[in-house]
């Protein structure tokens, strides 16, 4: 035991030496499967201990990370035996292997740099370049590890050395499309979270079949000669609070600010919200624009719908609330709903990456699209630890919190936006968008803040005529 020890300690002294790139010989390490086993458990240990500090404090135990560390075990295995098979050389299916896993914990460690630059407010775009250096770092030593087992020297032994190690280093972009990538702790699952009842509980979908019609029948009626404003706040995906504190900020400020109470519904997939909140289903959102359409003077009265998830390139909306199975909204999705619920005036917000693509589906005379990003950019801001979105925070807590009109909300939340971002070095930026129909751009001048007689106006944006 005590040679095998000693034998680890110089394996693990080698693989240091090969990561920092000193000089190094194939000779410095101990070959035998005994070694090949310990350093694959110093290689799982150590990842088992950055995943438990990503983690947090609520961490959980997730045993199905041994099947992540084995995958990769598997997968060093069989490259190696490739690569010993193109150099015509036996013992390279072993050796590759334990200098590969002796290399690695220096490794290993450097990937948490990135996080550490972020975790002490480092601005993005540093940790992000961090991030990329430490890759191209990491693709060189698995480059030298295939070279210590190479004979030879020159052009020949350097472009073995690079194949080899881009092969090696193949799993770090393509293993996450062949196998999930589970982490040894993780934070608590949606079940553990809401108290060991998951979506697909009965009690759940008991409740759920009465909820939303007790939300709908307690909405308000349109009002003779008042222009009303009814607010519809969306958040379908449910892996994330970010997207239920968006929605439910956003509803406040509406309610408090733009007179929506007993006019306003929010639809939440979302662990916490499982028997208080209706479902951020198709299904739902259409019943709902079905009841508000029915409730209002649709010649008259405006309806606000805010959308908050995650976006594709495709403008779909991430849709997430295990172990259901949702179908995604896309801007024809919405525009048809809209439609089929005879909404006339419509306020679309939409918070998600490439949200600009709902512009032009949703675009008429009396509608008007405010979207977190460009057709062809990310948002920022929806991570775990985030109380909003970048922009839900902009537009509605900064921006239609303390505005006079839409128009102005926007102007706010833009340029909030833009500060946060370079602040934090977040690259390209969003580039939030905004279209006004023309005869919404009318109509917004008889939309008032709560508590207001009138009088306050501003510019819609594109119109140059003045609105409330």
């Amino acid at each position: 035991m005590r040679h095998t020890l000693a034998a680890l300690i110089r394996n693990l002294v080698a693989g240091f030496r090969v990561a920092c790139l000193l000089p190094v010989t194939q000779l410095a390490f101990r070959v035998d499967l005994p070694q090949l086993v310990l350093l694959f458990v110093v290689s799982s240990s150590l990842d088992a201990v950055r995943d438990a500090i990503r983690a947090g404090p609520d961490r959980v135990f997730n045993l199905f990370g041994a099947g992540s560390e084995f995958f990769s075990a598997g997968v060093l295995l069989f490259i190696a035996a490739l690569i010993a098979l193109a150099l015509r050389r036996r013992d390279v299916a072993l050796s590759l292997p334990v200098i590969v896993l002796a290399s690695l914990p220096v490794v290993q460690v450097a990937l948490e740099v990135p996080l550490l630059l972020q975790t002490l407010g480092v601005p993005g775009v540093y940790s992000y370049w961090t991030g990329n250096v430490v890759l191209a770092w990491a693709v060189v030593v698995l480059m030298r590890c295939v070279s210590l087992v190479m004979h030879g020297r020159g052009v020949r032994r350097f472009a073995g050395a690079l194949a080899g190690g881009l092969l090696l280093a193949s799993p770090i972009w393509i293993s996450a499309e062949l196998s999930p990538n589970d982490p040894w702790f993780s934070v608590p699952s949606a079940r553990d979270a809401a108290g060991g009842v998951d979506a697909g509980a009965e009690p759940v979908l008991a409740t759920q079949a009465f909820l939303l019609d007790e939300l709908l029948g307690k909405l308000e009626d349109e009002r003779p000669g008042v222009t009303d404003l009814y607010f519809v706040g969306f958040a379908p995906y449910g892996a994330q609070d970010v997207f239920r504190k968006d929605v439910e900020a956003a509803q406040q400020v509406m309610d408090e600010r733009w007179d929506t109470r007993g006019r306003s519904i929010v639809l939440v997939n979302n662990p916490q919200t499982l028997l208080t909140a209706p479902f951020a289903t198709i299904t739902n959102l259409r019943e709902t624009l079905n009841e508000i359409g029915g409730a209002i003077d649709a010649d008259n009265d405006v309806v606000m719908v805010y959308l908050a998830s995650h976006g594709s390139r495709d403008f779909h909306l991430a849709a997430s609330q295990p172990p259901l199975t949702l179908v995604e909204l896309t801007p024809g999705g919405l525009k048809q709903m809209l439609d089929d619920a005879g909404i006339v005036w419509r306020i679309v917000v939409v918070s998600a990456c490439f949200s600009g693509g709902y512009i032009e589906p949703l675009m008429d005379d009396k509608t008007i699209v405010i979207t977190a990003a460009r057709s062809d950019r990310i948002s920022f801001g929806c991570g775990n630890r985030s109380e909003a979105t970048f922009f839900g925070e902009a537009f509605f807590q900064k921006g239609l919190a303390t505005a006079d009109s839409f128009d102005a909300a926007f102007a706010i939340a833009r340029d909030r936006v833009a500060e946060r971002e370079r602040a934090q070095g977040y690259s390209p930026p969003s580039e939030p968008q905004v279209r006004v129909g023309p005869a919404m751009a009318e109509k917004l001048k008889t939309l008032r803040k709560k508590g207001q007689s009138g009088g306050v106006t501003a510019r819609v944006p594109g119109s140059g005529r003045p609105a409330v």
